[in-house]
């Protein structure tokens, strides 16, 4: 399996004050593999270190400690070469106010080597992509924030990068806004393959998008994988209420696949499960097998916020 990005023992510490100088520990040996192609999501607390990890990989800020290589290239040796090939969007859009929507996509395509005819094709390309077109006349700072957030991503895509890096782009941004973007950005990854991570505090979104997570607390990676793997692993599944009439087979229920726990009061069980989808069928049909009526069927599903709650208390 080839890696886009692969980090281990990673450490970076940072230091303020003046005269009586405090140090700050953001990452803490901090080990992580992402498969080329993969879209996956990096989540934890304010504090955690996961923009401090990004700006590491996008060659802002060198590791002082560990191994950090991006689509096979060291970080400190090859950064201008791993720039060329990857682009960072940041949550917090900041670019030149005085200049236009247009005017700013040509700035960063000529700062990536894209000249001629061939950068005023992409700049256009871009424009018509996040639908730009009737904001391009318009000044960076006379836009709105959402505005601002797709000419953000315009530009990461400006150079087709292989390693595209998100810092929490949906941040501050109308639900209507923010569900466009990560259509956007799950349609780019589908048809383009490039390897995506991104960072968020919407775990609803992380869930939808991300096809695994890596939970950072105290600039270490606490745990990654899929979210439903996590919630299996905590036990942290939905649960499925049934009110029932009928003789219950309490130990073939248990014994189903996907069944963490069965609790049954009178005529009332709850049923703890990986996953309410793919178990509730069999459920119906052992109970419809046993002839056993339903009253009340009521679902409890737990998300990856559950999981963030457990891996970040």
């Amino acid at each position: 399996m080839k890696f886009a990005v692969e980090v281990k023992g990673l450490r970076k510490t940072f230091c303020s004050g003046w005269f009586k100088k405090r140090k700050t520990e953001a990452l803490k040996g901090l080990d992580l593999n992402v498969p080329e192609g993969a879209l996956w999501g990096i989540l934890g607390p304010n504090g955690a270190g996961k923009t401090t990890l990004l700006s590491i990989l996008s060659t802002l800020l060198t590791p002082e400690e560990g191994e950090v290589r991006v689509l096979g290239l060291d970080v400190c040796n090859n950064a201008l070469d791993i720039c060329r090939r990857i682009n960072l969007s940041s949550g917090h859009a900041n670019f030149l106010w005085s200049l236009t929507v247009r005017e700013n996509l040509e700035y960063y395509a000529m700062l990536y080597g894209i000249s001629g005819k061939k950068r005023k094709q992409k700049v256009e390309a871009l424009l018509d992509l996040l639908n730009l077109r009737d904001f391009a006349g318009v000044r960076f700072d006379e836009l709105s924030t959402g505005t601002k957030q797709k000419l953000a991503l315009s530009k990461a895509l400006v150079n087709d990068p292989e390693l595209l890096l998100l810092d929490e782009p949906t941040v501050g941004l109308d639900p209507d806004v923010a569900h466009r973007l990560r259509d956007y950005i799950r349609q780019r990854h589908h048809e383009t393959a490039t390897t995506i991570l991104l960072t968020t505090h919407n775990m609803k979104e992380a869930e939808d998008l991300c096809e695994q997570v890596a939970f950072i607390k105290d600039g270490t990676i606490k745990a990654r994988g899929k979210p439903q793997d996590l919630k299996r692993d905590l036990g942290l599944g939905d649960t499925i209420l049934i009110t029932y009439k009928g003789s219950l087979p309490a130990s073939a229920l248990e014994s189903m696949e996907g069944v963490y726990h069965l609790h049954v009061n009178n005529a009332t069980c709850r049923v703890l499960v990986d996953d309410h989808r793919a178990r509730l069928p069999h459920i119906l049909e052992l109970f419809i097998g046993e002839k056993i009526s339903i009253h009340d069927l009521r679902i409890q599903e737990s998300s990856l916020e559950d999981v963030f709650i457990a891996y970040t208390r």
